[in-house]
């Protein structure tokens, strides 16, 4: 078989994984889900992926697709941060919340799956960095360490957003947008 068609089919079976991932999450997927959804029989998929493995492979990739689309867009820093704040409880990204933290809590156990969420918690986290450093650089706001912040940032909004899945907390998306806002505020020494 040629080097393109594996590929090919190696492609197939990430992205039926993510949708599947993205319908079921991380802890209901099949491997039944995922041949179903790409058309083809479990012995193709064991050819080319072992579960763990596949499922992080999706996992990974569509979060690289989300952190491209977070902070690597052609945008001032205040329009990235208005779009973060913005768009970081709205509804449709609930499955996404939910995806980030089955695979916080699948990694402990779960090598690839460790290895795909260390990789992209930091290319999250130096995406947030870079623009909040690029905020700095153009005087749209003052932060005494930009990485710092990051983390802060995004250690806040993981934490609202579990709150937000939970459904046990009272706070609601329009809150929890508030509360990182105000987050940022108090970072940048300003309160608002």
């Amino acid at each position: 078989m040629s080097t393109r068609k594996s590929r090919e089919r190696q492609a197939t079976l990430i992205d039926a994984t993510i949708e599947v991932l993205i319908e079921s999450g991380l802890t209901a997927a099949t491997t039944r889900a995922v041949t179903q959804r790409a058309g083809v029989g479990t012995g193709l998929l064991n050819h080319y992926f072992r579960w763990p493995e596949l499922r992080a492979a999706a996992w990974q990739a569509l979060f690289e697709e989300v952190a491209k689309d977070q902070f690597e867009q052609e945008q001032t820093p205040q329009i990235v941060m208005e779009r973060y704040f913005r768009e970081a409880f709205v509804e449709a990204a609930r499955p996404y919340w939910r995806l980030w933290i089955e695979a916080t809590e699948l990694a402990a156990s779960d090598k690839p799956m460790r290895n795909a969420l260390k990789s992209i918690q930091a290319r999250m986290q130096d995406g947030l960095a870079r623009v909040l450093s690029d905020g700095c650089e153009s005087g749209s706001w003052r932060l005494p360490d930009p990485e710092a912040s990051a983390l802060r940032l995004g250690a806040l909004y993981d934490g609202l957003a579990g709150l937000l899945i939970s459904g046990i907390s009272p706070v609601s998306p329009d809150s929890a947008e508030k509360h990182l806002r105000k987050a940022f505020a108090l970072e940048c020494g300003a309160e608002q």
